[in-house]
């Protein structure tokens, strides 16, 4: 709200200022500040058109955002998960393998472990 009342203050102590000091005419000033009023308004028609565009582009992207996204990220969740338990089995075997080697390599090489080279 302070920037608003500072704002209307600059703006009419601006206006007053360029009426008191301009080398115009009566109506010459007149037409300047119909002008003036023109394009300020404009430019707030202008500000109120974009502000509506933009809340309703924000509530268009919810509406999407709330019949695409969250079904689908259910979907995804339950891919997941779907790949976890097909996975499953795989991983334990790999897991075992992986094991077996770790001991074979241990058996094979008991010296070099000790004396420290591997």
């Amino acid at each position: 709200m302070k920037f608003t009342t500072g704002f209307l203050l600059g703006v009419a102590t601006g206006t007053l200022y360029g009426l008191l000091t301009a080398k115009k005419t009566g109506p010459d000033r007149q037409q300047a500040i119909a002008g003036y009023v023109d394009d300020v308004t404009g430019a707030t028609d202008a500000v109120a058109t974009a502000v509506t565009r933009l809340g309703k582009a924000a509530t268009a992207l919810q509406a999407t955002i709330h019949t695409t996204l969250e079904p689908n990220v259910a979907a995804i969740e339950d891919a997941v998960t779907d790949f976890g338990f097909q996975t499953e089995a795989h991983t334990q075997a790999l897991e075992e393998h992986l094991t077996t080697i770790a001991d074979t390599l241990e058996k094979a090489v008991p010296d070099a472990d000790a004396a420290g080279q591997i």
